[in-house]
Parts: structure tokens; sequence; C-alpha cells
């Protein structure tokens, strides 16, 4: 009986000095190393100031003004109500330049209308053009933004609403930019003044013009012969001549299909001629336009995504109606080819269903298919979200009894 006592009193001390040694570890601080991964998410992930930590306390200040990556940010808030600059931005972004050298620069101006002498002023501050990694303002801001800049790998020009945005890319000089490899144009260009070589260096390309009557984005046809190297093209399809998507290289496409305004028509592109591309998203409200995208040599395409926001109408038999043609379209669409491994969709839940069946129900259609993947949003409830589920499990079944098939049918 004593020896028992005598046992769980040590085992008690012992439980006890764990105990204490567990209390001593929590008041010991974390590496800085791990403050500065925590820092890091924080801001770039969860898209919060890094000033923000400099308000908690003496610790959180010292790591976060010596973690250069968390000021790489030139993004400066602007007052939604007249889109004008704080009189507080030359200092914010004189302190980030400061704080983040030598680290590459993320500046992001789409938000802001500059005055030209701002714009002049702010790239004239030391090391700020040789540090850019990444840039995106407004067209009319261009011609501030010249010089040597090594590290420039993306640039975007946004459409401006308070003065002339007419995107003049013959002033971007190739020389000055050597590794820009990604341009997206969210303004109207004269496509006849883009520089040949600067075309020849872009992997990546993003046309996306405004919808205005006169302008025509329908200009793919004259740049993709000269940009050899592209790799992914996304282009917005409204009106104007359909004009086909013919490339050696490319690997992504997508397009977006928007409802134009101030025109008659709209029409969608002709024949999809790319030999090595994988990767295919189609972004339409229409119905019909799904049945004119004709894909030739595609041999390779192997994911196909679709975004397709129907017209709801308050006649249930008219939306009957509906989902049954958005289902004959996108099968009729899938019939064109028959590499598709991965398809992803945004659409309604009972199109989908529609579509399930089909594919249960007709083996030669998209033979191939591995996944199905149904786009959550965060409005869907949990028997909307709980029948997508069930459907994926339905189409990787029937894969898996394909895939059985196959093998008893090899000799």
């Amino acid at each position: 009986m004593i020896e028992n006592l005598q046992s769980r009193r040590g085992e008690i001390r012992k439980l006890k000095g764990e105990l204490h040694m567990l209390e001593a570890r929590r008041s010991l601080p974390l590496p800085h190393e791990l403050l500065e991964l925590i820092f890091q998410y924080f801001v770039h992930s969860c898209y919060q100031l890094p000033e923000i930590l400099l308000l908690v306390c003496r610790t959180f200040h010292v790591v976060a003004i010596n973690c250069r990556a968390l000021w790489t940010g030139l993004d400066p808030p602007c007052q939604a109500t007249s889109y004008t600059l704080p009189p507080w931005t030359g200092t914010f972004i004189q302190s980030r330049v400061a704080r983040s050298n030598p680290t590459l620069l993320d500046i992001d101006f789409s938000n802001i209308d500059m005055e030209d002498g701002l714009a002049k002023k702010i790239a004239g501050i030391p090391t700020l053009l040789q540090r850019c990694r990444s840039v995106v303002f407004r067209a009319s801001e261009l011609h501030f933004f010249q010089g040597f800049q090594p590290h420039l790998e993306s640039l975007t020009l946004e459409y401006s609403y308070l003065r002339s945005s007419q995107c003049k890319l013959w002033e971007i000089s190739v020389g000055e930019h050597p590794n820009l490899r990604s341009l997206k144009l969210r303004t109207s260009p004269k496509h006849q003044n883009w520089p040949d070589q600067l075309l020849r260096q872009l992997t990546h390309l993003e046309i996306m013009t405004p919808l205005m009557k006169g302008i025509n984005p329908s200009c793919h046809h004259t740049l993709l012969p000269i940009a050899v190297r592209l790799q992914s093209l996304t282009l917005m399809v409204a009106f104007g001549v359909p004009q086909p998507v013919i490339h050696q290289s490319l690997q992504t496409l997508v397009l977006v299909y928007r409802i134009p305004w101030m025109v008659e028509g709209t029409y969608t592109l002709g024949e999809i001629v790319c030999p090595e591309l994988r990767q295919l998203e189609i972004q339409t409200p229409f119905i019909e336009l799904l049945s004119s995208i004709h894909l030739h040599h595609t041999q390779k395409l192997s994911t196909l995504r679709l975004v397709c926001r129907q017209r709801v109408t308050n006649d249930e038999k008219e939306d009957l109606r509906l989902d049954e043609e958005w289902s004959d379209y996108i099968v009729e669409l899938l019939r064109s080819t028959r590499t598709i491994e991965h398809l992803e969709l945004e659409l309604g839940t009972k199109i989908v269903s529609r579509l399930v069946e089909r594919l249960e129900v007709d083996p030669t259609l998209c033979p191939n298919l591995v996944s199905l993947r149904v786009a959550t949003t965060r409005y869907a409830s949990k028997r909307e979200r709980s029948l997508w589920w069930k459907l994926e499990a339905r189409v990787s079944q029937r894969y898996q009894g394909l895939g059985g098939e196959r093998e008893t049918s090899i000799p």
C-alpha cells in the first residue's frame, strides 16, 4: 500500500515537472524566421497592410521592418468617390520602396488616375523602375514609366474612363524590357502599331478591350503569326468579323464572351487550330456560341472548363427548355473532341445533372474523362454541394468502369 502511494506521488511529481516545462516554453518567443512566414501569409494571402503589424508590439515592429518581402506591393489605396490619391501617398510609396530594397516590386496603380506631375515624380524615385517585376496602371500613364527595367516580367494596361486611353504600345522599347513575357491589355489598342519584337518575346497575352462601339477586339489574327513563342492567350470576343485562332505553340486558350452594348450583333470565333493546346476555357452567356466553336487539330486538349451563366426566367417550362438546350449544346461540343480528361463546370445544378446522365448512358462520349469538378460558390446550399459531390463521384466511377471494359477488350 505504501509503495503504491509512493509510486503515484513520483508520477505526480513527474507530471508537474513536465507541466512546468510547458508553461516555461509558452513564454518563449517564436523564431523570427517563422514570424516572417506568418507575416507574409498575412500580407500577401490575406491582402492586409503590413503597416498594421508595426502597431502590435516591439517584436512585431522589428521583425516586420526587417522583412523586405512584406513591402514589395505598391498599391496605394484611393478615395473611392474621386479615384484620386490621398495626400500621404508620396510617403506611402517612398517608405515601401525603401523598406523593400533590393527586393523586386509589384506595382498596381489601376484604381487611380494620376496627374502628370505625380506620375513623373513616382517614376523618378531611385531604383523604382530597375526593381519592377510586375506593373499595373492606366494606359494614359504609359509614357511616364519609360527606362531600363531588366526585371519586368508582366505589364497590365487598364482602361481609363476619365481621360483618353488609347494604348500606344510602340512606346514600349524591347531593349529596355528584355524579360517582359506577359502583356495584359484592358484598353483599346491600335494593333497596327504594335512592335513585332515585343510580340515575339511574349509567352502570355490577354486582350480584354472595353465593350464600346467602334472597337473591334478581333485583332488577334494579325498578332498570332508574329507571337511565335506564345503559350497562353485570353481573348474577349464580343463583336466584329469572326476570326480563327491558329497557333502552333499555344497551350492555354481562354475565350470570354460578353454581352455588348451599343452594338447590333454578337459573333463568335471561327476555327480553333492549335496542335499543342492543352487547356480550353469558355465563358459565355449565350447557348448558341458553344455550337459555333469548331476545334481542329487539338489532339492534346485534355482540360475543358465551361462557365455558362444561363438566363433565368419566371416560367418553369421555359427554364426546363433552356436547361435541355444547354446540355445538348455542351454534349455537341464534347463530341467534337475525344481527348478530354478533366472537365470543369460552372453551371446550374440541373444542367450538370443532365450532362452526367448523358455521360453514363453513352460510353462513347468523352471516353477518357477522368474527373469532373463542379465549381462551388459561397451561396450554394449544403444540398447543392452534396449533389455536386455525388455527381463528381459518379463520373469517377464511370471512368473506372470504362477502364475495366478497355482492359477486357485488349486481346
